[in-house]
């Protein structure tokens, strides 16, 4: 039954954030609900005081001519602040008991957070930077993964030997070398994070759609970030990490010969690899993130997929997906139609691959 008189908690914070957008920042679990500038306006006027018809009422008074259509808008806010847990009474989402576990779900990707440190590691470095004005470390860091990116590649196609031809233990130390560059990866984004002051939550691993491993940090504090400028650079962080290491492994590539080289041109190729995927549209990777960022979009793949599921499960649509335009509507369905496809297709790839895996795993070992 509804919430006779809507009240919200009183420990949620309503701040303005990217874009100045408002948004409800919810504690304790840790999400962000993104409102219009509308709905702001009413939030003022949830007190406990009034009823729900004394709400609706409220505004009808100020436009008699749109009654009905108030009283559907106001009626469907406050139904998604109830769905959401936002009032007082009404019962807290599942992941408001996952906020501090080191185990997590969340939409099709399970994670396990291994630190919540880094907040604290990176304030010394993040307080230097702070002094220097944004755009010097962004384009010199920019600028500099820009030239390591096309000197490693140039130095893994003209330079080096084909790779097939020199698997064995090269390719097992390039292996366990890239995992230490995925650390730098999202270490700069965590770097980043810091220097705007939204700290990460945490670092961590997770199995995307449950069967591609990757490593995260989660800086969903990043809705907090104003600047379109800092939320594109806080996403293209990653990326530059890895620019200004493909440039170091391209110089050990082009200067060395043997075992050093071979290594070095296998780090190389996975590196080439994870550029292609970090650039791709297809899945939530930062190249993704900050197309949308500069778009002025908000989690359009979590809208897409939850337009898709209500669609397949002949679901009531929520009202922030109600509330979209048809044209948007059939937008999203579309990407995220294309989107799923693309994820069968990468995990039919990905089961394909197991036996040439293995082989060259094999190879590398002199089996």
């Amino acid at each position: 039954m509804p919430i006779a008189m809507p009240k919200l908690r009183p420990e949620l914070e309503v701040i303005h954030g990217m874009d100045d957008i408002p948004l409800i920042f919810d504690p304790i679990t840790g999400t962000y609900h993104r409102i219009t500038r509308a709905g702001e306006v009413v939030l003022s006027y949830i007190d406990g005081t009034r009823t729900r018809s004394e709400l609706m009422d409220l505004f009808v008074n100020h436009k008699p001519d749109g009654a009905t259509a108030i009283r559907r808008q106001v009626g469907d806010f406050l139904a998604s602040l109830e769905d959401s847990g936002l009032l007082e009474g009404a019962s807290l989402p599942p992941q408001a008991q996952e906020v501090t576990k080191r185990v997590r779900r969340s939409r099709l990707m399970p994670r396990v957070v291994i630190t919540r440190s880094l907040p604290v590691l990176l304030e010394p470095v993040a307080r230097l930077l702070r002094v220097l004005p944004s755009w010097v470390p962004t384009g010199l860091f920019g600028a500099g993964a820009v030239v390591g990116f096309a000197f490693g590649f140039h130095t893994l196609f003209a330079t080096t030997p084909n790779l097939m031809r020199i698997i064995g233990p090269p390719f097992l130390v390039a292996a366990a070398l890239q995992l230490v560059l995925v650390l730098f990866h999202e270490t700069a984004h965590a770097l980043v994070a810091q220097v705007l002051r939204v700290p990460v939550r945490g670092m961590g691993v997770a199995l995307l759609f449950y069967f591609m491993p990757v490593a995260y940090v989660d800086r969903t504090d990043a809705y907090r970030v104003k600047s379109k400028s800092g939320r594109v650079t806080l996403a293209m962080a990653g990326i530059m990490s890895d620019g200004w290491w493909c440039g170091v492994v391209g110089l050990v590539a082009f200067a060395t010969d043997g075992f050093v080289q071979h290594t070095a041109a296998f780090l190389l190729g996975m590196q080439l690899i994870g550029l292609i995927i970090n650039l791709n549209p297809l899945l939530p990777t930062d190249g993704f993130v900050a197309l949308e960022t500069l778009a002025g979009s908000v989690d359009a793949r979590g809208r897409a997929f939850a337009l898709l599921k209500c669609l397949l499960l002949r679901r009531p649509l929520p009202a922030h997906l109600a509330a979209m335009s048809q044209g948007s509507r059939v937008r999203h369905i579309v990407y995220g139609t294309i989107s799923l496809l693309y994820t069968c297709f990468l995990a039919y790839g990905i089961l394909r691959a197991i036996p040439l895996t293995v082989e060259l795993a094999r190879m590398a070992v002199g089996r």
